[in-house]
């Protein structure tokens, strides 16, 4: 892994950042095919730790606003998504990830175009959960159905909460990809060096936010979103 891949990587997690508080989506929608297009040796388990960066301290710093509501009832299928995730992608070879990867974001893309008011009940939590836990575990993409499920919830209310969801999957995917034989020494170090775009992203992303405007942003998101997955599999297919 050179300097300038490690570079760009940083530079796609801090665009992320910036364009997820400016739009509320969840910044792997756009940073995963990003950085399977740089390296697929950053997908799942790099992007999935670094992201713990962020995540904690959302929870953290709103541990008061967090949403208790159906938060068992979630991090269980959660959990259980990713377990089914973790041993569906031990029988996905390597050099044909990149089009799982790419299918699972216009999954994504396509979940948070067909779906904005999507209500938070005991089905609909249980089945977020699963598919959420199931697609993070695959391509480290599970925030856009999880932010559909708190969409009405205040601000405050949705980055805690997420914030907590999230750094429980992370772990969760973590420990179950390192059972598969998919997150070990090597994908650590990479997590790690990610970590600093998230970081830097966390800090400059709410003044950077405030000059965005929210609905163009969202359409430019699920655009390189959309463009970048094509790429991504195009890319797989050919290889």
């Amino acid at each position: 892994m050179s300097a300038l891949h490690l570079l760009l990587a940083n530079g796609a997690v801090l665009l992320g950042a910036i364009l997820q508080a400016s739009t509320g989506l969840g910044a792997g929608l756009i940073i995963v095919p990003l950085l399977a297009l740089i390296s697929l040796q950053f997908i799942p388990g790099p992007i999935v730790l670094a992201s713990i960066a962020l995540s904690g301290v959302m929870a953290i710093q709103g541990r008061r606003e967090i949403q208790t509501q159906s938060l068992a009832l979630l991090s269980f299928f959660l959990c259980a998504g990713v377990v089914m995730g973790a041993l569906s992608i031990s029988a996905i070879p390597l050099q044909r990830a990149g089009i799982a990867f790419g299918t699972l974001v216009l999954i994504a893309v396509a979940v948070s175009v067909a779906m904005p008011n999507m209500q938070r009940n005991g089905p609909v939590v249980a089945a977020g959960g699963v598919f959420a836990g199931f697609m993070a575990a695959i391509s480290g993409i599970g925030a856009p159905v999880l932010a559909l499920l708190y969409q009405n919830e205040p601000p405050s209310v949705l980055r805690a909460t997420l914030g907590m969801v999230f750094t429980i999957s992370s772990l969760a995917i973590l420990i179950c990809l390192h059972f598969v034989g998919r997150f070990g020494t090597h994908e650590a170090w990479l997590g790690l060096w990610l970590m600093p775009g998230y970081i830097v992203g966390f800090l400059v992303a709410p003044p950077l936010a405030r000059r965005l405007d929210g609905g163009n942003s969202r359409r430019a998101v699920l655009i390189i979103s959309t463009l970048s997955a094509l790429m991504l599999i195009v890319r797989s297919i050919t290889a």
